[in-house]
């Protein structure tokens, strides 16, 4: 009798790492794509002879798209299925990079990415709901962490990789190759990927429940009743905040203000994630073990944790030159919480909408998400442009991460 229980609990723990090492791909994927150009723009910046606000532009564009167009593609989700799902969005962000490649202007490289967004907006929706589905409560915020560990290995990837190959080759060969992988990568996913595996896990709401098939409409309006999960969402734009203006200058930070070359630049990015991946196998792990009742003290100290990292970026690394060690450590611990909170985060807006809106919740938390990283890129871009460096940036953004974060402990 024990051994057979032990025996369930193992097929069902296999069968649980099985999915999750099929949905560590599309977040490899994802990130490739949309980091690994961020890796890039040193030599984009070069080539078109672009300010930092216009550096900032870049991913402005590509979170417009992915905002706009979230809560739609995440009732698409829900209705077309994860499976299906990954594989358009997969499909969409390899063939957007492949014209990145072919782009004889700046203009065209920011409609690009506004078109790439799609892509994005797609995989994470897909790629949560997937996760939500097939974890059990004890483990679904340290299973979301170990799925979106592949963000940011594609990260290390695209940031080690492709100013490597950018430098040897330019950066339109570089992204042909991330693109090739992208598209590559879609098929693969979706042979391996069952939909059968799924485990029930998640409570529904009683309209679910009753069995009561609802419109877009009436679903979208329900999430905006549902007032726990409409304050979880709303602190998305910090996180938002925090990763956008990260991700779109970090590199340029780091070889301008710091004078490091382009390629450690790159390495300092890739050390950047190298910190979000390990982060979010720890915090989902800590929220999972001790406030799995209560996702919102993990959620406050994550964020509290990317503001104070923001304020050491700016009181420590302004002056240069700076020993390649310290600046890859705290890069390191950047990455910790400021590309960590997603799979904690995620989880929780999962848990409070239950099983048949976690797609469209999903895209309610990623529109309010996007419009951080929206805002962020070029605020962040005009304060360094107007004082010559980033300190101010760094300075003025950790207080924001932190006054938010503390309102959200508090008000909730």
């Amino acid at each position: 009798m024990i051994l057979s229980r032990k025996r369930k609990k193992l097929d069902k723990d296999y069968n649980l790492i099985k999915i999750l090492i099929v949905l560590f791909l599309p977040y490899i994927a994802l990130s490739l794509g949309q980091t690994g150009f961020l890796g890039l723009l040193p030599f984009v910046r070069e080539e078109f002879a672009l300010t930092r606000v216009q550096v900032g532009y870049y991913s402005t564009c590509f979170f417009i798209s992915a905002a706009l167009l979230s809560v739609f593609t995440g009732s698409i989700v829900d209705n077309l299925g994860p499976k299906k799902s990954m594989l358009l969005g997969i499909g969409c962000l390899g063939f957007i990079l492949i014209l990145h490649g072919l782009s004889p202007s700046y203009s065209l490289l920011l409609l690009m990415a506004f078109l790439a967004g799609l892509g994005f907006s797609i995989i994470t929706p897909s790629a949560t709901k997937a996760v939500m589905l097939a974890s059990p409560q004890d483990k679904r915020a340290f299973s979301m962490g170990i799925t979106q560990t592949g963000f940011g290995l594609g990260g290390i990837l695209g940031a080690s990789l492709l100013p490597f190959l950018g430098e040897s080759l330019g950066w339109r060969i570089a992204v042909q190759f991330a693109a090739i992988f992208i598209l590559l990568t879609g098929p693969f996913v979706y042979k391996l990927y069952q939909e059968h595996n799924y485990v029930r896990t998640i409570i529904d709401t009683p309209e679910d429940q009753a069995g009561k098939r609802q419109s877009f409409k009436d679903n979208f309006l329900s999430l905006f009743a549902n007032k726990t999960l409409f304050c979880v969402c709303v602190l998305g734009i910090v996180f938002g905040i925090s990763e956008g203006a990260v991700l779109s200058h970090f590199v340029v930070f780091l070889s301008e203000d710091l004078n490091m070359s382009k390629v450690t630049a790159g390495l300092g990015f890739g050390t950047l994630h190298l910190g979000g991946m390990i982060g979010l196998i720890v915090w989902g792990r800590f929220s999972d073990r001790f406030f799995k009742a209560d996702r919102r003290i993990s959620l406050f100290l994550i964020g509290s944790s990317s503001g104070v990292m923001y304020l050491l970026f700016s009181l420590f690394l302004h002056h240069s030159p700076v020993s390649q060690v310290t600046v890859f450590f705290f890069s390191f611990l950047l990455g910790f919480s400021a590309l960590g909170w997603t799979g904690v985060y995620l989880t929780s807006v999962g848990e409070v909408a239950g099983s048949k809106r976690a797609g469209i919740a999903t895209g309610l938390a990623l529109l309010l998400i996007r419009t951080g990283m929206l805002v962020a890129p070029p605020i962040f871009g005009l304060i360094a442009d107007a004082n010559g460096y980033y300190r101010y940036s760094w300075l003025v953004f950790g207080f924001v991460i932190i006054g938010i974060s503390s309102l959200f402990l508090r008000k909730n």
